[in-house]
């Protein structure tokens, strides 16, 4: 089955969108990726794995194109150096369509100055 996951940040500050086929990235698989990373505590047992592992790669992906200020493909590329992540072009059944990073802006940055002698 060809699943559609569609992540929003906040108020769209930031998304992701994959397609997943559960035929090959497969609930065993998402077990697996769960346990191999410490996120014991970080996420919902009692929820679908898949669904649960599409949150962390939402978040992974999100990060990486804020840090990096990567477009898709670019992501998709720092996706095949991470370990643990199975690589996000499709060839493991998880394909990131879209990622936009948050985007820090200045104006919104507050600044107080202490001057301390």
């Amino acid at each position: 089955m060809i699943k559609i996951y569609d992540f929003v940040y906040s108020t769209h500050e930031a998304e992701a969108s994959f397609k997943v086929d559960t035929e090959i990235f497969t609930e065993e698989m998402a077990k697996e990726t769960l346990e191999f990373f410490a996120w014991d505590n970080d996420y919902d047992h009692d929820g679908d794995p898949i669904d649960e592992v599409l949150k962390k790669y939402a978040i992974e992906a999100i990060w990486i194109a804020t840090r990096n200020r990567y477009n898709t493909l670019g992501v998709t590329r720092d996706f095949e150096e991470n370990e643990g992540f199975c690589n996000i072009d499709g060839s493991f059944g998880i394909e990131l369509l879209h990622v936009s990073g948050y985007e820090l802006d200045d104006d919104a940055l507050s600044m107080t100055v202490t001057a301390k002698n």
